[in-house]
């Protein structure tokens, strides 16, 4: 898993750590997104500890590959989850997150699938440093890019706009590509009645992501105050029920250029062109009240796990 943990990523985390029977996780690695290396990497350690969790931690890019950081307080609070303090740090296992990804895929004897719901600074470094990794990554699960418009600019979502020459190089590694963008994890979230039934819940997981995610009830881009999308966990719930997706082959370029057109995943939407499974396999659309269901049990079943 390669992340900026913000608010969406710890639902994500939590929905695949509560599913450890049917994923085994290598390791987690950090990216610079909504807020600094050192505090998305402290934010993870803090999570994990909250769930005491022995996950692997490996600190990765501290920016774009070649552009400047730019982070997104307004959206996840000054630390980059709402504010919320977790009282504990657990200690960082590498430094070097390309490294770590390297020696982990390669260890393994099947292939390894990565979920990246940040920038992709982090996996493109490791297709340019270390190509023989390539053929044993199975699938590459990204949240991130949009059919058609953005939430940083009309035409870009925030990972692919944050480091679009890293989202070029991905995109065209050919690399099996399942692509979560805009388009369908504007509809994978909650109600605001959910996270108020989160909110009351005297369990300690569902209490806290209660909590979190009740700081994006603040802002401006939940839909009139009455849902919020949790982007990220669309990566790891399709991993684990990718029938509650529809989708379509399509061909992904990123688009490199300045102005409003950075960062566009401009994607081959025409209903009358069909692209083969060697093309990113674009999620379209979602059963959302499955989403929930299985969501919110698994946030509730962590509470027991927890105990």
């Amino acid at each position: 898993m390669d992340c900026y943990p913000g608010i969406d990523y710890f639902v994500a985390l939590c929905l695949a750590i509560a599913n450890l029977d049917k994923l085994n996780i290598l390791g987690i690695t950090t990216v610079a997104g909504n807020q600094t290396i050192e505090k998305v990497t402290d934010n993870t350690l803090g999570l994990l500890s909250f769930l005491d969790s022995d996950i692997k931690v490996a600190k990765g890019a501290k920016g774009p590959l070649i552009r400047e950081k730019r982070q997104a307080i307004n959206v996840h609070g000054e630390n980059g989850v709402g504010d919320y303090q977790f009282p504990k740090i657990k200690e960082l296992y590498s430094n070097n997150a390309v490294t770590f990804l390297r020696d982990a895929i390669l260890a393994q004897e099947d292939k390894v699938t990565i979920c990246p719901v940040g920038p992709l600074t982090n996996i493109a470094l490791l297709i340019k440093t270390f190509p023989e990794v390539v053929d044993k990554i199975e699938l590459l699960s990204i949240m991130g890019g949009a059919t058609v418009g953005g939430n940083t600019t009309p035409t870009a979502e925030f990972n692919v706009w944050a480091d679009p020459e890293a989202a070029r190089i991905v995109f065209d590694s050919k690399i099996p590509i399942v692509m979560s963008g805009l388009n369908v994890t504007h509809s994978t979230g909650l109600y605001r009645e959910d996270v108020n039934e989160l909110l009351k819940s005297t369990g300690k997981v569902s209490r806290m992501c209660g909590e979190i995610l009740n700081f994006y009830f603040r802002g401006d881009h939940v839909k009139a105050g009455t849902f919020t999308p949790i982007h990220d966990a669309c990566s790891i719930m399709y991993l684990l029920y990718p029938q509650l997706y529809s989708f379509k082959h399509m061909d992904v370029t990123v688009d490199c250029s300045e102005g409003l057109n950075r960062g566009n995943t401009v994607a081959d939407i025409r209903e009358w062109f069909n692209y083969d499974e060697t093309y990113p396999k674009v999620l379209l659309g979602v059963d959302l009240e499955k989403f929930r269901e299985i969501l919110l049990q698994n946030l509730y079943k962590l509470d027991d796990m927890s105990k």
